[in-house]
């Protein structure tokens, strides 16, 4: 393929399956933003209320190979990754982001997180 038919082809973007509700997929949300990444992933809201819902936990479960988890990303066509802390770890490191100068992720992190967490249970 020369190089003017391969910039012709639609570059594919990672779609980002959140859970609404979710706080796991809320952190993920929130380290895209603040790590300014949102451009790189396409969302796709996942309501657990909606007919479409188990379809997409049954395409998800199927590309991870595993019980489907919130979040979970197609990072290439065919291959999921889920879990928000190996998702942040996974876009940190291909962006050169560090982690840990992201003060939104921290303060979320650190109050609101596990607060959520104990209700979610």
């Amino acid at each position: 393929m020369d190089n003017a038919a391969a910039m012709n082809e639609p570059s594919f973007r990672a779609k980002a399956y959140l859970r609404l509700g979710c706080p796991y997929s809320f952190k993920f949300l929130l380290f895209m933003s603040e790590a300014r990444l949102l451009e790189q992933i396409e969302i796709i809201r996942c309501d657990p209320n909606a007919p479409s819902f188990e379809a997409v936990k049954q395409k998800l479960t199927d590309g991870l190979g595993k019980p489907a988890t919130f979040p979970a990303v197609e990072i290439e066509p065919g291959r999921y990754r889920a879990g928000s802390d190996h998702l942040i770890d996974y876009f940190a490191a291909k962006h050169q982001v560090v982690v840990s100068e992201l003060r939104a992720l921290g303060f979320y992190k650190e109050s609101i997180y596990p607060q959520l967490l104990e209700l979610h249970g």
